[in-house]
């Protein structure tokens, strides 16, 4: 007996130790999508014994969504125990298709936790990230939980719009290799909307993400094509791990999630750090790195502006790179342009800093706008930099022009 429905039984019970009280605030919460509070509602009253209740539940979630295959495979299991044969039917079809029933269990599960595990409104404050005005919105992207999370910019610091189920790659993630059909962990960047005619695969639109990013190119991290798009017209949604490696939502959540999307260049932070471990971060700490980096920036262009070369220098790792260059050419330009340099002034505007999450070193992204002027050139850019945690010290590990 493959016991999927025994499954949501015993998950459903341990998963609402008051199921009650978590519905109530799911209903009074008002940002948390009607799809999943009835695939939630269905799982608490199969917990209950409540059949005809969770029949009832689901057969609205199918009414909503013709093409959930998770909600017809409960809707099926039910109906099979109000026959009185569920064993011996279930049985055989769970021969014939246990695979598809575990990437539906997986999906359950990853739905569920999501609900009662998770405090929405606290994540926000518990990434590393600081804002600059021109930054409308954040993508979060927790692989872990399935789970994509869209905040807006509240003077700097994110707040909670709504989450939505994803699917990552086939392969979970960690994409090091072109074909290796798994999802990119790291800090990157929404690309224009994808106009041109594409398969049903891709449902209602598609959102390329500039994978791979710098950070990336360091690593010498192969492939391309990593997108956030929709599911066919005949699927609702896809098992938590079903993708080539993009980042897949129902066409009604891509929809729904156009406006960031289409904003350009909005943050997309993709961790494998988990949420259990993000909300419990100590904020002060965060607010401790932040306020580091700031001061080290300030420190770097003060240096630049001083045509201190020494000092410029001791900002940057001794393996650091500009653009493509290495250290050795990039630093014995460098070093050339501030001989030969007057009347130096550098203004940097609208500073962001992104946590870079995918590696054993602690990283932060700094993005800003730079204004520089000085007698051999006159110039403005929107320039990366990526600081690494060495020996208790921040330094930059890559800088660069977008």
């Amino acid at each position: 007996m493959i016991n999927f429905f025994i499954f949501i039984l015993v998950g459903a019970s341990l998963l609402f130790t008051s199921n009650a009280c978590a519905l109530d605030n799911i209903t009074h919460n008002q940002k948390l999508k009607k799809t999943e509070k009835l695939l939630v509602e269905t799982a608490d009253k199969i917990s209950e014994g409540k059949i005809d209740a969770a029949l009832e539940a689901v057969i609205n979630l199918i009414d909503i969504n013709p093409n959930f295959k998770l909600a017809h495979m409960i809707h099926g299991d039910l109906l099979l125990l109000q026959s009185h044969n569920y064993d011996q039917v279930s049985a055989d079809t769970g021969k014939q298709y246990k695979e598809k029933i575990s990437d539906l269990k997986l999906e359950l599960s990853r739905r569920i936790k999501s609900f009662n595990n998770v405090d929405k409104n606290l994540i926000g404050s518990k990434i590393n990230v600081l804002l600059a005005e021109d930054k409308k919105y954040l993508i979060f992207v927790d692989v872990k939980s399935s789970r994509l999370f869209a905040f807006s910019n509240n003077k700097g610091k994110l707040e909670y719009i709504s989450d939505y189920y994803i699917s990552v790659g086939k392969n979970g993630y960690g994409k090091k290799i072109e074909g290796d059909k798994k999802t990119p962990i790291g800090t990157y960047f929404t690309e224009k909307k994808i106009t041109r005619t594409l398969p049903d695969l891709y449902g209602d639109g598609a959102y390329p993400i500039n994978f791979p990013s710098a950070y990336d190119r360091l690593n010498n991290f192969s492939g391309y094509g990593i997108w956030i798009h929709g599911t066919p017209s005949t699927t609702y949604s896809r098992p938590p791990e079903s993708s080539d490696g993009c980042i897949v939502l129902s066409n009604t959540d891509i929809n729904e999630l156009a406006y960031i999307l289409d904003e350009p260049s909005t943050p997309v932070i993709i961790s494998d750090t988990g949420l259990s471990k993000i909300t419990s971060r100590d904020v002060s700490n965060i607010g401790i790195v932040q306020n580091e980096i700031l001061s080290r920036i300030q420190g770097w262009k003060r240096s630049w502006e001083e045509k201190d070369i020494n000092n410029y220098l001791d900002y940057y790792t001794d393996s650091a790179k500009y653009n493509n260059d290495n250290y050795l050419k990039w630093t014995t330009h460098k070093k050339n342009v501030f001989e030969k340099s007057k009347d130096l002034i550098i203004k940097i505007e609208n500073i962001s800093l992104f946590e870079y999450p995918g590696d054993h070193q602690e990283l932060i992204l700094v993005q800003f706008k730079q204004k520089y002027s000085s007698n051999l050139l006159n110039n403005e850019m929107i320039k990366q930099q990526i600081w690494v945690k060495r020996d208790s010290r921040w330094s930059i590990i890559y800088e660069g022009g977008t």
